[in-house]
């Protein structure tokens, strides 16, 4: 992605995206008509939506509520890129969250891996290192994958003191085993530059049965280079940032309840803790696109009505419309701020292109 003017950054030191925008988006497309089949199948199981109160109870949300939850995506979104500045050092918490939006609003939008190599110009345009930049962006995401899985132990803690679910439990300790797969690889990659390259190389070698354009080797040196950068920083910045995305996780949970609030279910018809630790527990499912939309959305329906009864069905879905609408759209429209402020103002600026490969 070479600049125009000042300091050139040249192709060859940032990845390029890895598929086209054409075959990404037929991607994505088959895989949201998957999520809302498997939705629509759930849904089914539950019982029949009366959609006309669907809308009823969103079109009756209070502009003090949209504005709380517009709030607390603030919250969310801030505790979400605190990891860069653990990772980075002189990124500050403002310049952080600011990219991170910038970065959200290019993965919904462009092929993938766009979004990282947007992130490392922009860190690259405030004098930060692009090998510093890549080896924290990195550990953002290593940190945030630990996060997801450990979200429905969370769930299950909150909840045992009120009652015990076991099929919670069976996914916690499954989502469990990920989290420390990934956080011991973290570890190992971090120990030895060599060890780090062996590890990427295999890694590498795997994807490529795969994808064939994969090149191990590159992967290799991409995971040298982490381990190079970030090897005196990981254990700091894990046990930084992984209290900080729990809460993160909890505000996020915190959203989702104010929905369901405000679209008329009460205390009495469905406890906090239960809308909670629900949330949490199926909150892996996030890995899908666009953040698990339609499969996430009904599987916590199907959970909820379980626990307070179909009769609530029409609401919850309410709720998770509301939910999807402000935790999608405030990000996307911080995004297109922070970009249009930053190219306004940066003295080098970029031009993005696809390689045009759909490989």
């Amino acid at each position: 992605m070479p600049h125009e003017t000042g300091s050139e950054v040249q192709d060859e030191q940032l990845p390029r995206p890895t598929r086209s925008l054409r075959a990404t988006w037929i991607r994505r497309a088959i895989l949201l008509v998957l999520a809302i089949a498997c939705a629509r199948i759930i849904i089914d199981l539950v019982g029949s939506i009366d959609w006309h109160a669907v809308w009823d109870g969103i079109d009756h949300l209070h502009t003090w509520q949209l504005a709380l939850l517009i709030v607390l995506v603030v919250i969310r979104q801030t505790l979400n890129a605190m990891p860069l500045v653990y990772f980075i050092p002189g990124l500050s918490a403002f310049r952080a969250t600011a990219s991170d939006q910038g970065a959200t609003l290019m993965s919904m939008i462009a092929p993938p891996t766009t979004d990282h190599v947007f992130r490392l110009v922009v860190l690259r345009s405030w004098g930060i290192d692009l090998g510093r930049g890549a080896a924290g962006s990195t550990g953002n995401i290593l940190v945030f994958y630990i996060a997801r899985w450990i979200a429905p132990l969370v769930g299950v803690v909150l909840l045992a003191p009120v009652r015990f679910d076991l099929t919670y439990l069976v996914v916690a300790a499954a989502s469990l085993v990920v989290a420390v797969a990934i956080l011991v690889g973290g570890l190992l990659v971090t120990r030895s530059q060599a060890l780090a390259q062996r590890l990427g190389r295999w890694a590498g070698t795997w994807a490529a049965r795969v994808r064939r354009s994969v090149d191990p080797e590159a992967w290799a040196s991409a995971t040298g280079g982490f381990q190079t950068h970030i090897a005196d920083r990981f254990n700091t910045g894990v046990m930084l940032s992984i209290p900080t995305l729990v809460a993160k996780l909890l505000v996020d949970a915190t959203i989702a309840l104010s929905a369901i609030r405000f679209v008329g279910v009460s205390g009495d018809q469905l406890a906090a803790v239960e809308v909670i630790a629900a949330f949490l527990v199926v909150f892996p499912l996030t890995l899908f696109p666009f953040q698990g939309i339609g499969l996430l959305d009904a599987t916590l329906v199907a959970a909820l009505t379980g626990v307070g009864g179909v009769q609530l069905e029409a609401q919850l879905v309410a709720a998770m419309v509301t939910y999807r609408v402000v935790t999608l759209g405030v990000p996307a429209l911080m995004g297109l701020l922070f970009i249009l402020v930053w190219r306004h103002t940066t003295q080098e600026p970029v031009r993005f292109r696809s390689t045009g490969r759909s490989d």
